[in-house]
């Protein structure tokens, strides 16, 4: 699997439609643990809410 980036609404909605599990182990886009990544527009040091990113990265945990 290769990273890829999604928006906000993307993201909420993979999750809606279960594409994206959230499990006890992690997370999980088609059986392969991934990792969620927020990529903000702002530098790190103005950034108030760090979950809060108008797109996401989504790349395998390992």
């Amino acid at each position: 699997m290769e990273e890829f980036k999604v928006s906000k609404e993307e993201l909420h909605k993979m999750f809606e439609n279960k594409e994206l599990l959230d499990t006890s182990k992690g997370w999980y886009y088609k059986d392969q643990e991934v990792q969620i990544i927020a990529i903000h527009n702002v530098e790190t040091k103005y950034v108030q809410d760090m979950m809060n990113a108008d797109f996401y990265k989504i790349k395998p945990a390992n």
